[in-house]
């Protein structure tokens, strides 16, 4: 033997990286329950019940008599009350204490709470805090407030029953007082024992959507599968996110040119298609059974579908108190897919829910999904949308999978990298706050179609013959989302001009198959006027780089990581390494990317039609891509060193893992906004008693803002009066903008309503006339409409009044 075989030693077990990172783990776990357990373990909070509308104060409490709220929480978990302080203007001096105590429905106290009035400010908020109460929901508690004599604060409330689960009464001496409820916040703390309860329900509730989308999306790509040469091996879990990726691509296609011939897609016509095509994948399946790639280890094939169940658990606790999907875009997306369900077809006009808008540039792709599932499950509209957008966003992770996979055979880097889209990446989680169902759907299909892209240019002979499904998944990026087509173009140029070529005929035939798939919307917008002029022109910052977006969870630690990746890939670049060629690439395109949608500061020019935050908000695809791949030089880097590198290695990637899973866990609960969460629950009630009490020519006023550039937008359950009822409204959703002439209606009324500060005076009504408006409809959330002023107006009536949503009637209207 040699010298260096008798002083080197042995190398580790096979069995020895699956104990070193279950080692590492355990260790950061212990550190984190002995050191630091509020890093990862702090109880998750939530709001409970919310009565957020306030104009009036009842009488300070000053020993005469003290202030009662029953409140019925809706949550296992109560653990909080929230009030709003308020303090005389005219009380320059306030002595003695002020004390807070909530009973239970037995009337034993659960909390209390005392502070010297003295050293209260007006308009201060005041928590109330408890040790959670297990079976709180559906029990009513009784908070009481009392105060010492020369006590001068108060609490604010409001002039009008709103809340069906409890009320305010003065007890005492007989005082007379207008408010009928306190504005008040309750919060729960979220754990096993309640969540466990709430993934029960939704599950009752979006299960058969979720069962039946699964079954209808992948589809398509099965059976193009089977109809294309065969491409090279690829693992289970790789194929089969190749699949989804394709049928979802496919649907859009195929209702476009079903819709070309002037056919209409009805439920039963849907229902016929989808059972042939499965009949034809099972018997295609018999005669050709399709072989895999064995490059996943077992682990490897085992792990990632416990992590997709993961990643749909935790983004159905985060919409766990939603009955809607979040923010205007959702609403928008109902209006679409309402219409496209009611005609079989791909819209050209708004018929029969916005008839003044006859065209339609919007990009539909996603529409098409969510359609054929609408006439085939005919589920609630926002219940369906709410459990497509979960599911959407639970199975980008397959689809990372199988691009990583797909670009290095290595089953340990795909799941890395789709573990971090599951958990820890802030996007595209976050999508769900906005109901941006679109561009999520995009994303979904682009990491299979970059991966494609380059084993088309970069790979063998049966990548080549794959040219069809590039096409194919090209056209089907361009009809679900025009911006994130935008966005992969220039990693097509780029692959192209650093491969020198290589296979560019190829990549011609993809980019014709998919132009000629996508030609009858590119013509169709090409003859379509100008629509989107008028809002063109939108505020200064349109175009402003997101940095809300880089500081926000681990976001600065991800770049930094790929910073200190990009170091690695360019230093192994100038020294000739193979393996740099694609994650170079991927970093040519981010860096393409940013200097042509920031190059106005270099005098290129700017469009309207995309900007740095819809570019960015993709980017989490490129950066797991690129973490992924450069985690196998790494990798191979790591089991070159010594035996020791590589037990600390282990170790410190076994802690990494951890960390980022509790700390993913935690995001993704909490990725909800509460801002964007513009219809509640309780708005249900209100807006079926209008789809069957209010007349079809009824045109109702609605609570809005001023959303962005010239557009405005509902701010409560108004916002989606018009996709669920047709009735015609004051803010119809955003699409409103594609009929000039209507936008200067909803605009003009809108900014006219915004500037009314009293509702209860008669011309208002008058007002209201001569716009046409015959009744007014106030959801939970509220906005400029206020509901105790409205009451107050003799020319209206209170046609409903429900738990803080009301009816009004315009008088002398129809």
């Amino acid at each position: 033997m040699n010298e260096s075989s008798n002083n080197s030693a042995p190398p580790p077990p096979r069995c020895w990286p699956l104990l070193l990172l279950l080692l590492g783990a355990g260790l950061l776990a212990g550190w984190v329950f002995v050191v630091r357990p509020a890093t990862f373990l702090a109880p998750i909070e939530a709001v409970d019940v919310e009565q957020g509308r306030m104009n009036s104060v009842p009488p300070a409490p000053d020993g005469r008599y003290t202030i009662e709220q029953t409140i019925t929480s809706a949550h296992d978990g109560l653990s909080a009350v929230e009030l709003l302080l308020t303090r005389s203007t005219e009380a320059t001096e306030s002595d003695g204490r002020l004390t807070f105590q909530l009973f239970d429905d037995h009337n034993r106290l659960i909390a209390e709470e005392s502070r010297q009035s003295d050293a209260l400010t007006h308009n201060q908020p005041l928590h109330l805090r408890f040790a959670p109460q297990p079976h709180s929901a559906h029990h009513r508690y009784i908070l009481k407030i009392s105060g010492e004599a020369g006590n001068r604060v108060a609490v604010w409330g409001y002039d009008m029953d709103v809340y069906d689960g409890g009320e305010m009464r003065v007890v005492g001496m007989e005082v007379e007082t207008a408010v009928q409820e306190l504005r008040f916040t309750t919060r729960y703390q979220l754990a096993v024992s309640n969540a466990l309860p709430m993934l029960v329900r939704m599950g009752r509730e979006s299960g058969l959507i979720f069962l039946l989308a699964l079954l209808f999306l992948p589809m398509p790509g099965l059976l193009l599968f089977f109809l294309l040469p065969r491409l090279p091996r690829m693992t289970v879990w790789a194929r089969l996110g190749t699949v989804m990726a394709a049928g979802i691509a496919l649907i859009p296609i195929i209702w476009q040119g079903w819709t070309l011939v002037n056919g209409r897609f009805s439920p039963l016509l849907l229902w016929i298609l989808w059972g042939i095509g499965w009949t034809a994948v099972i018997v295609l399946w018999k005669r050709r059974p399709p072989v895999f790639s064995k490059a996943d280890t077992r682990a490897c094939a085992a792990a990632l579908p416990a992590l997709l169940i993961a990643s749909l658990i935790v983004r159905l606790l985060a919409v766990r108190d939603l009955a809607y999907p979040p923010w205007v875009d959702a609403s928008r997306h109902a209006l679409i897919t309402a219409v496209m369900a009611a005609n079989g077809q791909v819209l050209t006009d708004y018929a029969p829910y916005m008839p003044d808008v006859t065209r339609f540039p919007y990009h539909f792709g996603f529409h098409t999904l969510a359609a054929s599932l609408q006439l085939m499950g005919g589920w609630p509209m926002e219940r369906l949308l709410l459990a497509i957008g979960v599911l959407l966003n639970a199975l980008v992770p397959l689809t990372i999978y199988a691009a990583v996979s797909i670009l290095t055979r290595k089953g340990w880097a795909a799941l890395l990298a789709a573990l971090l889209v599951a958990l820890p990446f802030f996007f595209p989680a976050y999508y769900a706050t906005w109901g941006r169902m679109t561009q999520l759907t995009a994303v979904l299909i682009l990491p299979v179609l970059i991966s494609l892209n380059w084993k088309l240019l970069a790979g063998g002979r049966r990548w080549r013959d794959g040219w069809p499904l590039v096409g194919i998944l090209t056209a089907g990026l361009f009809y679900i989302h025009a911006r994130v087509f935008l966005i992969y173009l220039p990693f097509a140029a780029v692959t192209f001009l650093l491969l020198r070529g290589r296979n560019g005929r190829r990549l011609l035939y993809a980019a014709l198959l998919g132009a000629i798939l996508a030609a009858p919307r590119i013509l169709y917008l090409i003859h379509l006027p100008n629509v989107v002029a008028f809002t063109a022109k939108t505020e200064f910052n349109y175009n402003a780089f997101p940095t809300a977006y880089v500081t926000v969870g681990w976001e600065r630690a991800f770049l930094a990581a790929a910073a200190a990746a990009a170091l690695v890939v360019l230093f192994n670049r100038l020294r000739g390494q193979k393996w740099t060629l694609l994650p170079f690439s991927l970093m040519l395109w981010v860096a393409a990317l940013f200097f042509l949608l920031a190059g106005h500061r270099a005098g290129l020019p700017e469009t309207w039609l995309i900007n740095l935050n819809s570019m960015y908000i993709s980017m989490f695809v490129p950066l797991a891509l690129f973490l992924g791949v450069t985690a196998v030089f790494i990798g191979r880097w790591a089991r070159a060193r010594h035996w020791l590198i590589q037990v600390l290695g282990f170790m410190a990637v076994g802690g990494v893992l951890l960390g980022l899973t509790l700390f993913g866990i935690r995001q993704q609960i909490n990725i909800i906004n509460p801002q964007t969460v513009l219809v509640r629950r309780g708005d249900t009630p209100v807006l079926k008693w209008a789809e069957q009490n209010l007349p079809a020519d009824a045109h109702v006023a609605v609570n809005s803002w001023r959303w962005l550039g010239y557009t405005y937008a509902g701010s409560d359950g108004g916002a989606w009066l018009v996709p669920l009822t047709r009735l015609s409204s004051t803010t119809p959703p955003a699409d409103y903008i594609y009929n000039r002439s209507l936008q200067m209606r909803v605009n003009k009324f809108n900014e006219g309503a915004t500037a009314v500060a009293d509702w209860s005076r008669p011309d208002v009504v008058e007002w209201l006339r001569q716009e046409g408006v015959t009744h007014i409809l106030i959801g939970q959330r509220g906005g400029f409409l206020d509901p105790s002023a409205l009451n107050k107006n003799p020319l209206l009536t209170l046609l409903y009044a429900q738990n803080g949503t009301f009816v009004f009637a315009v008088m002398g209207g129809s």
